[in-house]
């Protein structure tokens, strides 16, 4: 088989069981990217995290107000630029994120199983190949 096709199919696998488990959290995958991204580097306004993400800024937009009625997110004035907000975590957006780190490592650590301790340290190896690094980017 294709390894693009195998790699697109994984992926998805992956987000939909992740969808599906966050779910049960009251939380959608993009939800959780926004909060992980808080939790490596906060604060941050919208556009940065559209950025990061690579979501257009609507998208954020509709996702920031809603972790913002859910408590786990709180907004306040960008000192270096009246148009933003700067977004950070609260307690309660710390422990979502942190929950959801929790889920997205069963269910990856459920569909790896299959392999051995040595095959998944080879896939772990052979995906930071792949991934570029900011100096690659």
């Amino acid at each position: 088989m294709n390894s693009g096709y195998l790699i697109m199919n994984l992926a998805h696998q992956l987000k939909y069981q992740l969808n599906q488990a966050l779910l049960q959290e009251d939380l959608t995958v993009q939800q959780w990217a926004l909060l992980q991204q808080l939790m490596l580097e906060r604060p941050l306004t919208a556009v940065q995290l559209a950025n990061r993400l690579d979501m257009d800024k609507p998208t954020v937009s509709g996702i920031v107000k809603r972790l913002v009625e859910k408590d786990f997110l709180t907004k306040q004035a960008n000192p270096t630029d009246q148009r933003s907000q700067l977004l950070n975590l609260t307690t309660a957006g710390q422990t979502a994120a942190i929950t959801g780190q929790g889920i997205s490592n069963q269910i990856l650590d459920a569909i790896i199983a299959p392999l051995s301790t040595e095959d998944q340290q080879l896939l772990n190896q052979l995906l930071g190949k792949l991934i570029p690094t900011k100096e690659q980017s």
